[in-house]
């Protein structure tokens, strides 16, 4: 038997070949009738589309690109891998691969994040967490491309986002440190995100502002990982210059165990003479001991949302998208009430 084509269901179906490609990618734009009638000829002959033949009919790849950053093991990454579970179960439900690449020295000066797009080897682009100093991506300031830049933003560009926003997390972290009467609070925050820089910012303006009396400070920087290892180090340094501190607060999950590592190894109790508190409530915080109080951020979420809002852009439904999502307390046995004689 004759191996029908796409032709032969734009044939008989009535249809031009464009028609019969938008009905079979599932375009918004087609009429139920519309899609009756080809799928009616299309389950007559039980016709399976090529993939690649189906994006050239339709000048679609069904491809979206995912670009991560440069970072040393970033597959092993819990806060990576979170976002991009979400963004590949939105995806696949919605017929769409994935097209991973990581924004490398050559993949920037090659410029593969517009040629991607240009030849429509990827319909659109989700581009997760770049660094302060990603100035490339400006090519995307009104450009033609369907792009997101996913939990995080350039303040002032015209650069498509969804992300957390970090501005009521550091309100949410520092109320509660406050609340507990903490006043001399270390702070650890990275500065190559234009999140952090956010988070870092509005925490020293809540403790300024506090209504029964500012907090006295100290921040010191995290590293560009937000690591365990950046954490720890930082605590060092913090601890060296405030010994008096009653509380420390870290930008990410992972520093603030990081931080737990130090006053365990230096015989510190948590939280009888020290308080830590994290930001994202990544899986392991609720399972070390004590658990760890956090600011919770659903990264899952946020790949989910920035892939149906990149799928928005795809379709026209949306021109433009700057979405922050909501943040929640999540309070655990790390963060107590300021030690007595503190």
């Amino acid at each position: 038997m004759k191996r029908r084509t796409i032709k032969d269901i734009a044939k008989e179906s009535g249809f031009s070949l464009s028609t019969v490609s938008l009905v079979l990618n599932n375009h918004p734009r087609i009429s139920q009738a519309t899609r009756d009638r080809v799928m009616e000829v299309v389950r007559k002959y039980d016709f399976h589309p090529n993939s690649a033949a189906r994006g050239l009919a339709s000048k679609s790849s069904r491809t979206l690109s995912v670009v991560i950053p440069n970072l040393s093991r970033v597959f092993s990454d819990i806060y990576l891998g979170e976002i991009i579970s979400g963004i590949y179960e939105r995806a696949t439900s919605q017929g769409y691969k994935i097209l991973l690449d990581i924004a490398t020295a050559q993949f920037i000066a090659s410029q593969e994040y517009t040629k991607l797009l240009a030849s429509r080897r990827a319909d659109g682009m989700l581009f997760i967490a770049s660094d302060i100093h990603a100035d490339y991506l400006h090519v995307f300031e009104g450009a033609p491309y369907p792009f997101i830049l996913v939990n995080h933003l350039f303040p002032g560009k015209r650069l498509n986002y969804v992300a957390v926003d970090y501005a009521s997390s550091a309100r949410l972290a520092a109320e509660h440190l406050l609340g507990l009467g903490h006043r001399r609070i270390g702070l650890i925050a990275g500065t190559n995100t234009h999140t952090g820089l956010i988070f870092r910012d509005e925490f020293l303006r809540a403790c300024r502002e506090w209504p029964a009396g500012a907090a006295d400070v100290t921040w010191v920087d995290g590293g560009d990982e937000w690591s365990q290892r950046g954490g720890y180090a930082a605590t060092a340094k913090l601890m060296g210059l405030r010994p008096d501190l009653t509380a420390i607060m870290a930008a990410n999950d992972r520093m603030a165990l990081g931080a737990m590592r130090w006053m365990v190894d230096h015989h510190l109790e948590v939280p009888e003479d020290v308080s830590v508190m994290g930001v994202d409530d990544i899986q392991i915080a609720a399972y070390v001991n004590p658990g760890l109080s956090t600011v919770r951020h659903d990264l899952y979420q946020v790949g989910i949302e920035s892939c149906n809002r990149l799928l928005q852009l795809m379709n026209g439904e949306i021109k433009e998208c700057s979405d922050l999502l909501p943040t929640s307390l999540v309070v655990r046995g790390s963060t107590g009430r300021v030690p007595a004689g503190k």
